[in-house]
């Protein structure tokens, strides 16, 4: 406890005489001042960054995604369905591959067709209800 009192007064000592010090200019300080920052960056280094969109907003996405499949599942007859319903659901597993790259679930979606593609959305979303990520609507694995 005692040397860590007496490294604060020896850090406010020199701080105080160096800013008393007269200097013929002003580079001595900024110098002190680079200094400073350098080291308290050194110590202090900044908060990593997450490398994608935030999972809530991919989780958003994921549903309304979900909701609008749902909506077009019916049998009703409507003008451009079936490239609205492609689109779409070429959108959501876009959107569930983002999910599982963001909670590091194994994915291999893609080069997979017809059934295959469709065991492996479904393995994809059993995975990510797993890892906590909470799916909703007909197109989720617990139907």
């Amino acid at each position: 406890m005692v040397w860590w009192l007496v490294a604060w007064g020896l850090v406010t000592v020199v701080t105080g005489v160096a800013v008393l010090l007269p200097t013929g200019s002003r580079h001595f300080h900024e110098r002190v001042a680079e200094a400073t920052t350098r080291l308290w960056c050194r110590l202090r280094p900044p908060r990593p960054t997450p490398a994608g969109l935030p999972i809530e907003d991919i989780a958003a996405s994921l549903r309304r995604l979900q909701r609008w499949l749902d909506a077009y599942a019916d049998s009703q007859p409507i003008p451009g369905k079936a490239t609205k319903v492609t689109a779409a659901a070429m959108a959501y597993d876009r959107v569930l591959i983002d999910a599982c790259h963001a909670l590091d679930v194994p994915e291999a979606l893609d080069g997979t067709e017809g059934l295959d593609r469709e065991a492996e959305r479904l393995r994809m979303q059993a995975a990510l209800t797993d890892a906590g990520f909470v799916l909703a609507g007909r197109r989720s694995a617990g139907r």
